[in-house]
């Protein structure tokens, strides 16, 4: 990773309409790189200053180790919210295997600053995260924790579905086609891939 390249684009991109950065997602081919790296992003990113309180940074991994050590890299750099993707290798998990999963990571990480969004891509990891797991989450975990959901699913149905099932969720659309209505809806807003090259 170029890190002086990342941290100007970084900065680029809160300074010409973003609210915030969503660093190591789908976009950021997290899953290609070590945990190492993406150690060295996150170090990286909040040495250089920017803002880590305006950041959702991507942890999630198939190992439950890796998320939890990058979750905890995560807090240390000052940045309490997670992307978490479920575990992506084994198929058709089922919603209380994942909610011991991501259980577990909250458990481990063990800091009550832990901001935990979940990510639905099910097009990408063949594993959706399910309105059923949602509320078994909070429910064990509280609303605070279990804090939003990115869908980037291109559905909006199941998006739509989300928004109307969790008021107050902070709901994120992947798809840059759903931005108003998921803002009317009470989502918070878009975590856009095209927004790196036309943030306004």
């Amino acid at each position: 990773v170029d890190l002086p390249l990342l941290v100007a684009h970084g900065r680029w991109l809160l300074a010409n309409g973003c609210d915030g950065l969503a660093p190591l997602g789908t976009t950021g081919e997290a899953n290609s790189l070590s945990v190492d790296q993406r150690l060295r992003v996150i170090d990286g990113m909040a040495s250089a200053g920017l803002p880590m309180g305006r950041m959702i940074v991507g942890t999630g991994s198939c190992a439950l180790a890796d998320t939890v050590e990058l979750a905890r890299a995560a807090l240390a750099a000052g940045c309490p919210n997670v992307l978490v993707i479920p575990p992506f290798y084994y198929k058709n998990p089922s919603d209380v295997g994942l909610h011991a999963f991501y259980a577990a990571m909250i458990d481990r990480v063990k800091d009550r600053r832990l901001r935990v969004y979940l990510y639905h891509f099910p097009q990408m990891s063949t594993v959706p995260i399910t309105p059923g797991l949602i509320e078994m989450l909070r429910a064990s975990h509280g609303q605070e924790v279990v804090a939003g959901l990115k869908d980037s699913s291109g559905d909006w149905n199941n998006l739509k579905a989300i928004l109307d099932a969790f008021p107050g969720f902070g709901t994120f659309t992947g798809s840059e086609r759903f931005l108003l209505q998921t803002l009317r809806l009470g989502g918070v807003g878009t975590i856009s891939a095209m927004a790196n090259i036309i943030p306004g």
